[in-house]
């Protein structure tokens, strides 16, 4: 980092203030969040025997290895602690802070660099990404890294090698870094074609993509042409022209219900203002583009921002194997972050008032985030199990479910979480269910005065619950988080 944090540069202070700000948010959200169902799914494959279990597994999974690769390294030097397995998110997301910093310094201000910074500190769904066990903070990180590389690459002529690096480790990390790599080396070949100076550029930084992709050609001829061919479905379908918007504004103001009522109406109201500023840098960024005859930020950014979204929802419009989610368009946050920065530098009408949205909207963006990071409002299995072991015992019985695909084994979270909370300690009795969440032995419920279902996402009429509703006449529901329920049935 020769250079980048030199004692001379005035941005230091801010740099180191604003990289606080963001560690403090991520290890605040890591320490009160629970792990997730898709957090126990990355460790499932992390704990593979060996890696042929692991590519085998993975075939019939939905994503690339890289991210499980690096949780599988993380589990195998520091153990499975909850910190152990968020790490190598959390270094993701902090990598991106890092890239965004370098990139803002090719805007027109450190007003606009800082702002930039800012937004993507405040961002609720960075600070997620960034403390939880999966790939979306490193699919940020390596769209950050491609859009560094090739700014590079045409504006000063270095860092050919950096593009081939992150288009390898983006294809690895995530099948939505496809619409990254074409968003970017779509516009890359236009500014080359159409702009004198980064034509000599152009060869490379092609020559970088192509690299890129042949090497990562033994993966996807392997292993993503068998999962093509299983019918597991991705996560997300919302892929309405209101679900389009919504994922724009989810990129900062995820999770707004979270902040509570008041705060609720301010990140609702500062969505809408995300949108405006966007549009508003857009613009402010391709006049100065012009004015300095320098497109390259301009536009590179403009792709990654807002192409890269509509492409992944109009894929997903079209088919329902590409899917629509919030976190899957972590790849376009970056540059987002960026083109609202340049509003940071705003001149000539009404830029005072420009200006100061872009501060305010920062504001309202950390004071979302930090009731987040308090309480991030997701699956509470910890909670939920904590609450079932202060009040079952072995003479009481258990169930343990979850909504998922066939390929995961259910109860991951129970066998994480209750041996860690309730060490040596006797654990009620399981009962085993079969395919379809019917109870496999119903027999097992004579006898029992107590039942508790610890239960993710499972509709109120399987099977489970119409057998226990059957023998039992007091039901008891309580809600931790999003989607886990605990269900207590007693017979008096």
């Amino acid at each position: 980092m020769k250079g980048f944090l030199a004692r001379s540069d005035p941005g230091t202070v801010s740099f180191l203030l604003l990289f606080a700000v963001a560690l403090a948010l991520r290890l605040a959200n890591a320490a009160c969040g629970s792990l997730k169902l898709d957090d126990f799914h990355s460790l499932h494959h992390a704990r593979a025997a060996d890696l042929g279990s692991f590519f085998a597994v993975l075939r019939q999974d939905n994503h690339p290895p890289l991210s499980f690769l690096l949780v599988r390294a993380a589990r195998a030097a520091f153990g499975e602690g909850a910190w152990a397995l968020r790490l190598p998110a959390l270094l993701a997301g902090l990598g991106t802070f890092v890239f965004v910093w370098r990139l803002g310094s090719r805007l027109a201000c450190a007003q606009g660099r800082a702002a930039a910074v800012l937004l993507l500190t405040a961002s609720t769904l960075h600070v997620e990404i960034s403390s939880d066990v999966r790939m979306y903070a490193l699919l940020a990180l390596s769209s950050a890294g491609l859009l560094e590389g090739l700014l590079a690459r045409l504006e000063e002529g270095r860092g050919a090698w950096r593009i081939a690096l992150w288009t390898v480790v983006g294809l690895h990390t995530h099948y939505h870094f496809l619409y990254s790599l074409l968003a970017l080396g779509s516009t890359t070949l236009l500014l080359g074609l159409t702009r004198p100076r980064y034509r000599s550029a152009l060869p490379t930084c092609l020559g970088a993509l192509v690299l890129g992709g042949l090497l990562s050609a033994p993966w996807y001829l392997t292993g993503f042409t068998e999962q093509l061919e299983h019918e597991l479905a991705p996560g997300g379908s919302n892929a309405s022209v209101a679900g389009l918007f919504e994922g724009f504004k989810s990129l900062v103001f995820m999770n707004v219900s979270v902040a509570g009522a008041a705060l609720r109406w301010v990140g609702l109201g500062a969505s809408a203002l995300l949108l405006v500023l966007t549009l508003l840098g857009g613009a402010s960024s391709v006049r100065r583009a012009r004015e300095e005859n320098r497109p390259a930020l301009a536009w590179l950014c403009l792709a990654s921002a807002l192409l890269v979204p509509v492409l992944a929802w109009v894929t997903a419009r079209f088919t329902s194997r590409a899917g629509f989610d919030w976190r899957y368009l972590a790849g376009a946050l970056p540059a987002l972050c960026l083109v609202v920065g340049a509003e940071g530098c705003a001149t000539g009408r009404f830029a005072r008032w420009r200006r100061a949205g872009v501060l305010v909207l920062g504001l309202c963006a950390l004071a979302v985030a930090l009731p987040n990071a308090r309480d991030p409002g997701g699956e509470n299995y910890r909670g939920a199990i904590q609450w079932v072991l202060a009040r079952a015992s072995s003479e009481d019985a258990l169930v343990v479910a979850d909504w998922q695909p066939v390929i995961f084994p259910h109860a991951l979270a129970w066998d994480y979480y209750a041996p860690r909370l309730a060490p040596g300690r006797p654990l009620p009795h399981r009962l085993e269910y079969t395919h379809d969440l019917s109870l496999a032995v119903p027999d097992e419920l004579d006898g029992r005065e107590r039942v508790f279902c610890c239960l993710r996402s499972l509709k109120n009429e399987c099977g489970i619950l119409r057998a226990l509703r059957q023998r039992f006449a007091h039901e008891e529901v309580k809600a931790f988080g999003r989607s886990v329920y605990v269900h207590v049935f007693t017979r008096t």
